[in-house]
């Protein structure tokens, strides 16, 4: 049975979010085991960047649809730590992912760790536009197709990096685009989920970055 002061942290961290372990044992004067061992019983995340420094209770964060969530520059995965957030969500792409798409997706450094897990055969990777990489999944077969998407999006119309909202892909852009041809009306919410329908990755932030980036809410208000 839980006491007032685990009743109490855990309201604490439900009105504050994300906090630190200093922070935690400070505020309720316990141990780093007893803080562990509430966190435990009821259910936690830990940041993957910070060096895993921040925690939140697990049914704070509203996790995007590729399983992200971010509270200031504190970034929290659905799938636990950066490794495991990197294989996820290049798996999770149709076309793998590059590092710069990676860093630019989590917003952390992330090219050591990608050479890591092809090392240890959590990720596969193959040339493509000569000496550039593109990262792949395990699984051979889901590896080939997602090399042959890739080489496809490679034969699409590009939009010059120069010229790309923050944290997007050229073939995110493209994506992005397209659905707000196919679903005028739709909102940035709605825009997400249907892109996710399909398969694609783009999240709600990318597509309001892209609303925002080329002024296209004005475009559609007229």
């Amino acid at each position: 049975m839980a006491t007032e002061r685990h009743q109490k942290l855990v309201k604490w961290m439900k009105k504050r979010q994300v906090a630190t372990m200093k922070a935690m044992r400070h505020q309720f004067q316990l141990s780093h085991m007893t803080v562990f061992r509430i966190l435990k019983e009821y259910g936690y995340y830990t940041s993957y960047n910070f060096n895993a420094t921040y925690y939140t209770l697990q049914d704070v964060p509203q996790f995007d649809p590729l399983g992200l969530w971010a509270y200031r520059d504190i970034r929290f995965s659905r799938y636990g730590t950066l490794n495991e957030t990197i294989a996820a969500v290049v798996e999770k792409a149709t076309a793998g992912m590059t590092v710069r798409e990676v860093e630019d997706r989590l917003q952390t450094k992330a090219a050591n760790l990608l050479c890591r897990l092809v090392h240890d055969g959590q990720l596969r990777q193959r040339p493509f536009r000569g000496r550039q990489l593109v990262y792949l999944a395990a699984d051979a077969k889901q590896a080939d197709q997602q090399y042959q998407q890739r080489q496809q999006s490679l034969q699409q119309p590009t939009v010059p990096h120069r010229d790309l909202p923050q944290g997007c892909s050229p073939s995110e852009v493209i994506e992005i685009l397209r659905q707000m041809v196919l679903s005028p009306q739709a909102d940035p919410d709605q825009l997400a989920r249907e892109l996710t329908g399909r398969d694609v990755q783009a999240t709600i932030r990318q597509v309001r970055r892209v609303i925002d980036h080329y002024a296209l809410e004005k475009k559609r208000r007229r």
